[in-house]
């Protein structure tokens, strides 16, 4: 698993990025733990793996 941005995810995921960015605020507190930058920056490879099984995205 590599680093992805907010957008490259949301197209993973099949959705744009303002509906991307309202799945992320439940989770906000566990990302920013993993290390996930409160702004613009690519996500690490421990977030992007809890986000894929918690929302169930394709990769």
């Amino acid at each position: 698993m590599k680093s992805m941005t907010r957008k490259q995810l949301a197209d993973r995921a099949g959705v744009t990025t303002q509906t991307f960015k309202n799945w992320l605020k439940p989770h906000l507190e566990e990302l920013y733990a993993m290390g996930m930058p409160a702004g613009k920056g690519a996500i690490p490879p421990k977030a992007i793996k809890y986000l894929i099984e918690k929302l169930d995205i394709d990769v």
